[in-house]
């Protein structure tokens, strides 16, 4: 499988690629008050607004902290909207084999959905995100409520 590999507090995970759309860099969003903290807000896209969930906290629960690297990794979620994902570092793209007999499957326990399989690799072990089921485990909020005007970024 061809991903897109990227940094999270020092651990390595990685994305499909046929779930990204595209790579965007960073942008100015509209903030979202009153949402959960991992909503970061909303951002122009070509005059469709899409949500910004920051990926880090979603996964490990600290906010992203911003470097040279910092991307948009825009997906497409199941229901067709777009999601930009606000990733710390992109790493590089390359071939994984995350059905491989060395991959451990993942857990399916509550608020993991979104974790695939593990493999080990020449640099540790690199982690499958599922963008299709990111959104699973969270309760989806109408976003244009938990936006107050304000711009940030």
């Amino acid at each position: 499988m061809q991903a897109l590999f990227l940094e999270i507090e020092g651990r390595r995970f990685a994305i499909a690629a046929s779930e990204i759309l595209e790579v965007l860099p960073m942008v100015e969003y509209r903030s979202a008050h009153g949402g959960p903290e991992w909503l970061l807000g909303l951002f122009n896209r070509r005059g469709t607004l899409v949500p910004l969930v920051d990926l880090a906290h979603m996964i490990v629960g600290t906010p992203a902290k911003l470097r040279m690297g910092s991307r948009i990794v825009m997906v497409q979620l199941p229901e067709g909207d777009a999601l930009g994902l606000l990733v710390e570092e992109v790493i590089g793209l390359g071939d994984r084999d995350f059905d491989a007999p060395c991959a451990h499957p993942g857990f399916g326990f509550g608020g993991a959905a979104h974790f695939g399989p593990t493999i080990p690799d020449a640099d540790g072990t690199l982690q499958l995100i599922r963008c299709d089921r990111l959104m699973a485990d969270q309760r989806r909020l109408p976003l244009d409520a938990a936006l107050d005007g304000g711009a940030s970024g």
